[in-house]
């Protein structure tokens, strides 16, 4: 049975550029179907509609052209308003912009009181609604004191509350790690099989592979619509689109590209170890020696540290409290330490709560640690009559909403900020604005626009412009890809890469996404419960895989499927990171090209 059905929506925000005001058109003829109990992941960059798209099914926009009908009803009759939002909950990207309560109960309670409904039934459906989320034995405790995993999954329960047939999520894992991501997906994929409606709305390929059908939009449209294998095998229509494949469908077309495998496209970790498997077994070298210890080799920097320069940043037994002395005290750094070199990039990676953040605020004097010193370039932050002002214009923070960094009334303006209040002359903090604006793509025709008319991708890239004008030693990066498509967020990384190269700038990059970590960081370092569980190169930290989860981690999809590789027999000298590498060293080891150590 049909649920959703749009015809020809078209609609458009009013945007403005200088005191200018223009039409931006989001939605531009979008039609989509989605049957009951369909499971619809939806795809497309940033600024293609989807998000619009999905306020439509909920009545929180209209169309200014075109119809919407919710299991029959047109969304324009304010009769059936009621109606069709009950039937059509949405969950969104930032679970604090929708929760309302003071405690998790209160906050799932918050649909069916308003509903009126007798305190025995809304006890009975909170409890409920938490136990299909896992969040039962949170039932008492503040929302705001939980990890945004946890956030989310409130804000599931207050949908299910609700007593909606179809959820839909808007990009709900976009600022999550990944052990909170998977949490989530369990939920919705439970929530799906129980007879939810689901449409999820993703930049993250992987989420998509357990969809009934994908639709891709671009510039407003639906561009195509088909099952995960079909949208999966045209590569280049996604390329179109800036989308890009899951991790293991890449290291499947690698593979094929190697000749180890046939089929195309590969969609789950388990069927490619069973082809490479196959392959191996027929290759007539399945009967090669592994070596006794049952490792893999762990690839080895080749610089030696003692031989470096002095460090740009160290750190020193590091230690910082919250709330100290009070009943909410928490200890959020407990003894770190590292050093950062000059040029180098140094990937932060850890969970919700693990302390990245707080460690960031110390390192250009935004918190005081209670013990430990911070030294930039050997010289303490803590010394008598240190200038931190200084050290603000050196060690550079982009912090993970970028937009809250954007003020000012146009783009050049908010870029021009920082130098002017260095001390620059306007004329050259114009020029810093120019060459940093140019540095990260900003073309001059948004120079006088408002910063927050911007899309997603293009305010990171002013947020971090306005960094880069006070030219920095070191540029702080948190999550700066998060929330971005994949064609985005690898304008962002060749962004992040080129200041490396041009500037020698030492970056510090927190992310979640272990895949951007493992290509683009020369160390990683991840963080647990305030220390540094794990240090080093990406090989020699993700080859560590039962360490790195013990630490709440996850590895780069293609490190897991070579380690199950190598479990199940397949002689690899040693774990990969990317696509690439991974498919050279499997195909080596498949023809018995490898050296075991």
């Amino acid at each position: 049975m049909k649920l959703i059905r749009t015809d020809k929506i078209k609609h458009q925000y009013d945007v403005w550029k200088g005191d200018e005001k223009f039409k931006r058109t989001a939605l531009d003829g979008a039609d989509l179907d989605v049957m009951r109990g369909e499971f619809i992941a939806i795809l497309g960059a940033n600024g293609s509609g989807k998000s619009t798209l999905a306020k439509h099914l909920n009545v929180l926009l209209l169309p200014d052209e075109g119809t919407v009908w919710i299991d029959g009803n047109d969304t324009r009759d304010a009769d059936k308003l009621w109606e069709i939002r009950k039937e059509v909950g949405m969950v969104f990207q930032n679970p604090d912009n929708q929760i309302v309560g003071t405690s998790v109960e209160e906050d799932v309670a918050f649909g069916p009181e308003n509903r009126n409904m007798e305190p025995a039934l809304i006890r009975n459906i909170v409890a409920n609604s938490l136990e299909a989320v896992g969040l039962l034995s949170k039932r008492k405790a503040s929302p705001y004191r939980l990890s945004g995993g946890q956030k989310q999954r409130v804000a599931v329960a207050g949908v299910l509350a609700a007593d909606s047939g179809c959820i839909v999520l808007d990009e709900p894992t976009a600022m999550l790690d990944p052990v909170s991501r998977k949490e989530l997906m369990e939920v919705i994929l439970k929530l799906h099989a129980s007879g939810k409606t689901i449409i999820l709305i993703t930049h993250h390929t992987d989420e998509a592979l357990n969809a009934d059908r994908i639709i891709l939009m671009d510039k407003g449209r639906v561009v195509r619509c088909g099952t995960p294998s079909e949208i999966f095998a045209d590569r280049e229509l996604l390329k179109s689109i800036r989308m890009d494949v899951p991790p293991v469908t890449e290291l499947g077309m690698a593979l094929r590209d190697k000749g180890v495998t046939g089929k195309f496209p590969v969609l789950s970790k388990e069927e490619l170890v069973s082809l490479v498997m196959e392959r191996y077994a027929a290759s007539g070298h399945s009967d090669n020696k592994r070596s006794q210890n049952g490792s893999v080799r762990h690839s080895v920097n080749k610089t030696e540290e003692s031989v470096r320069k002095e460090p740009v940043i160290s750190v020193r037994d590091l230690k910082y409290t919250y709330s100290k002395g009070d009943i909410n005290e928490t200890k959020v750094l407990n003894g770190v330490t590292f050093d950062l070199y000059e040029g180098e990039c140094l990937g932060l990676v850890g969970t919700s709560g693990a302390g990245k953040t707080t460690l960031l605020k110390n390192l250009n004097g935004l918190l005081k640690a209670e013990s430990g010193d911070v030294l930039y370039r050997g010289e303490s932050i803590y010394r008598k009559g240190y200038k931190l002002s200084e050290l603000r214009k050196s060690v550079g923070l982009v912090f993970q909403s970028a937009e809250k960094q954007l003020f000012c009334k146009t783009v050049i303006d908010d870029v021009k900020f920082g130098p002017l209040k260095m001390g620059m002359s306007g004329e050259e903090a114009q020029k810093a604005a120019e060459e940093s604006l140019a540095l990260v793509d900003i073309d001059r025709e948004y120079f006088d626009a408002s910063p927050q008319d911007l899309s997603g991708g293009q305010k990171r890239r002013v947020a971090i412009a306005g960094i880069l004008a006070m030219r920095p030693d070191v540029l702080v990066l948190d999550e700066p890809a998060a929330g971005l498509d994949p064609g985005m967020k690898q304008e962002i990384f060749s962004i992040i890469d080129g200041i490396r190269r041009e500037r020698g700038t030492s970056v510090i990059l927190v992310s979640h996404e272990m895949e951007d970590v493992a290509v683009h960081a020369d160390k990683v370092m991840i963080m647990s419960e305030g220390r540094i569980g794990l240090y080093g190169t990406p090989k020699e930290v993700f080859s560590q895989i039962e360490a790195v989860r013990e630490l709440g981690g996850e590895v780069p999809e293609v490190t897991e499927i070579m380690h199950e590789l190598f479990i199940q027999g397949l002689p690899l000298s040693e774990l990969e990171v990317n696509a690439t590498d991974a498919a050279v060293t499997i195909a080596e080891a498949i023809t018995g090209e490898v050296t075991e150590l």
